[in-house]
């Protein structure tokens, strides 16, 4: 679990105040956040050791520990998992749930149709995109030089800091092995006209394409008209395409 990036500027920071006795060094730092996956169990354990970097290490397991009592029920199908479900008549109900709402709103919006990302998303693809997101790494950093100046030193300290610590702004990922889309229990929704997609997934379209072209509403009416299994749209971060499935 070698650390990486912006860890090195922010470990010399740290080493550069007048206070620098307080903050623990990287190999400290590994070692409290070791002994926390540790108490997590293997699954967590497994999932840190693949993500780069301690500050997005620290990120991740500070969402494991809030839903510490809720992870078995939360966390990510495996790949066998994945495929049972495909096979399931829970997956022939949420593929029926969907058609209703896609018929609802082509009625609603004539020339309009909706598409439906139905693919389960796997934990190794959550970890990607954990490693990957701008975003996520800012965050990582702010956390990191958080827990740099607090001078916490011992494993149930860093816990109790972590519980505490609140982001500027919500990340825009969920920790690898906790996004409901790896339980088939968010499905995110765009819109089409023809081949031409008018509003997808891209948080820098939001204001432009759902909000400004009314399609947040528009989505927001046909599945409240059509179906009681979508909740929606995820609000934390903003996402109007994303809908929880509740079968």
């Amino acid at each position: 679990m070698d650390a990486r990036g912006p860890l090195v500027a922010l470990l010399a920071m740290c080493a550069g105040t007048a206070s620098a006795g307080s903050c623990m060094n990287e190999r400290s730092m590994r070692q409290q956040v070791n002994a926390l996956a540790r108490a997590q169990g293997e699954q967590i354990v497994a999932a840190l050791d693949r993500i780069d970097g301690t500050d997005r290490q620290l990120l991740a397991l500070r969402s494991y520990l809030r839903i510490v009592h809720a992870l078995d029920g939360r966390w990510s199908w495996t790949q066998a998992q994945i495929d049972a479900y495909r096979e399931s008549r829970e997956y022939g109900d949420l593929l029926a749930e969907i058609d209703k709402v896609s018929a609802r709103f082509a009625t609603d919006n004539p020339g309009y149709t909706l598409y439906a990302n139905t693919e389960v998303r796997s934990l190794d693809i959550q970890i990607e995109r954990w490693n990957e997101n701008r975003s996520v790494g800012t965050i990582a950093a702010d956390l990191y030089a958080a827990v740099c100046d607090s001078g916490v030193t011992k494993p149930q300290a860093l816990r109790s800091f972590l519980l505490q610590w609140q982001p500027k702004f919500p990340a825009p990922l969920a920790a690898p092995g906790l996004s409901p889309h790896g339980r088939a229990r968010a499905i995110d929704f765009q819109v089409q006209q023809g081949p031409r997609l008018v509003a997808g997934t891209s948080t820098a379209a939001i204001e432009t394409e759902w909000v400004a072209e009314g399609w947040m509403q528009k989505l927001r009416a046909a599945v409240a008209a059509s179906s009681s299994k979508f909740h929606g749209p995820l609000t934390s971060p903003n996402e109007p395409w994303h809908y929880e499935y509740r079968p």
